[in-house]
């Protein structure tokens, strides 16, 4: 599946894209800011988008997954922002809150996957909250 990740901390992203790709799913970024994402969400079409909720500005990614539904994009939200991802989560598909081990990332974007494929989705692991 190809994945956008948008994320602002470079370690963290650079830990999310290598995952992913590990996993077999191709990614494009990591975008820091809400510009970057939807420049490469509009280019290359992603599936899905892992989004940081506080991006360069409080809230950013917030906006980005808003403009990524009107795009057909899923958005997962991947943050520290609790309280903003369950207020907002008519914008994504779930929420993977930080920390969390990155090692979590490939069984969390199978139950996403099964999910937008219509299939009957696997045991969702302990760090995905689903909110549909």
């Amino acid at each position: 599946m190809l994945i956008l990740v948008v994320e602002d901390e470079p370690i963290c992203a650079l830990s999310t894209v290598a995952e992913l790709e590990q996993a077999g799913h191709e990614t494009l970024g990591p975008a820091a800011t809400l510009e970057e994402g939807l420049a490469l969400a509009r280019s290359g079409h992603p599936k899905l988008a892992l989004i940081d909720i506080d991006l360069m500005h409080a809230g950013e990614g917030l906006e980005l997954a808003r403009r990524l539904r009107e795009l057909n994009i899923a958005a997962l939200f991947v943050s520290a922002q609790h309280p903003s991802a369950f207020q907002n989560q008519d914008l994504a598909m779930g929420f993977i809150g930080k920390p969390y081990n990155p090692a979590d990332l490939p069984s969390s974007i199978d139950v996403i996957s099964a999910i937008l494929d219509g299939k009957p989705p696997p045991a969702s692991p302990q760090a995905l909250q689903l909110f549909h």
